[in-house]
């Protein structure tokens, strides 16, 4: 059986060994397409990705004009909070470009069926839930429909067809962690993604759980109502594609080298590398303009510093291969 955390199944690294020539012949190496050829006719759900990752294309850059506006035209003494939150939800939206990016590629190839596609498709699917939450929360507070809806509505869509023609994967997340506790996978790289993951997902959990609670809290510090609840509950719906990116990569780093150099890999590796480099940049531009929040900048910047070193790493050996 190929699939994301397949190596945990009280077999350890022999019985991964065992399938290791399977899980490549699932899914074998893309090469060196970058995918953005027109979907073909009666592609529909290359068309469908495709419009996708012109919507998220078109929300990644009003994300960047909007922290580089705020970075540069400090908005009264709360500039900085504007920033931060701006800039962390821009930085996200860098591995969700990425995934649809992968999936709009795979469609092309008639690839959705792989193990690493049904995982993508998975966490799009629970980021368009909680998008969709957050939206309504904003419509209810501010009224109106906005951009969102619209990414939410066709996400879960594409991402609801593909898994109900392909089916659903078996994510074995837990039984990995308990693995790599054990001790019985020994592989580091795969060791890290696995954390990173894990770190994701208990984030998109707390954000969206906590969102109004910390709403409440940062008006506390601020003078206006700077980040609301929807803004937590988007900030969670990126997290849930980031952490379907992590995962499909610690598979690829369980298989070996040869796997992270399949064109798949080395895009959301790159998208990896990408948003925990804006990432970190944005917290050094925030210290300049005197943001207050020293907690947040210590645990998200050793995250991202984290992130940085095991995507590249990834992305290193990949190209090594």
């Amino acid at each position: 059986e190929s699939g994301v955390g397949y190596v945990c199944k009280g077999r350890g690294l022999v019985g991964a060994k065992r399938r290791l020539g399977e899980a490549t012949r699932a899914e074998p190496d893309e090469g060196g397409r970058f995918g953005l050829g027109l979907p073909a006719k009666g592609q529909w759900l290359g068309w469908g990705y495709t419009i996708l990752f012109g919507l998220h294309s078109l929300w990644l850059l009003s994300g960047l004009l909007g922290t580089w506006a705020f970075g540069a035209w400090p908005y009264g003494s709360d500039a900085a909070y504007y920033f931060v939150g701006f800039s962390q939800t821009t930085a996200l939206l860098i591995p969700q470009l990425f995934v649809s990016l992968v999936l709009r590629s795979a469609a092309l190839r008639d690839r959705l069926s792989g193990t690493t596609f049904k995982t993508l498709n998975l966490s799009l699917l629970f980021s368009s839930v909680l998008l969709f939450v957050a939206e309504v929360v904003q419509s209810i507070a501010e009224g109106g429909v906005g951009f969102k809806m619209i990414c939410a509505a066709l996400t879960a869509s594409l991402s609801t067809a593909a898994l109900r023609k392909h089916g659903m994967p078996q994510l074995k997340l837990l039984d990995t962690l308990k693995a790599q506790a054990s001790g019985e996978e020994s592989n580091s790289l795969a060791r890290a993604y696995t954390a990173l993951c894990a770190i994701a997902v208990l984030g998109a959990v707390l954000n969206s759980l906590g969102s109004g609670l910390l709403a409440g809290w940062l008006k506390r510090l601020t003078t206006d109502p700077i980040l609301e609840a929807h803004h937590f509950l988007t900030y969670s719906a990126l997290l849930c594609a980031q952490a379907g990116s992590l995962l499909t990569l610690q598979s690829a780093a369980v298989v070996g080298a040869k796997r992270l150099a399949s064109d798949t890999y080395q895009k959301l590796n790159l998208g990896g590398v990408l948003s925990a480099s804006f990432t970190l940049l944005s917290f050094l531009w925030a210290l300049k303009m005197k943001c207050k929040l020293a907690g947040v900048f210590c645990i998200g910047g050793l995250i991202n510093l984290a992130l940085l070193g095991v995507s590249f790493q990834g992305l290193y050996r990949g190209q090594e291969a």
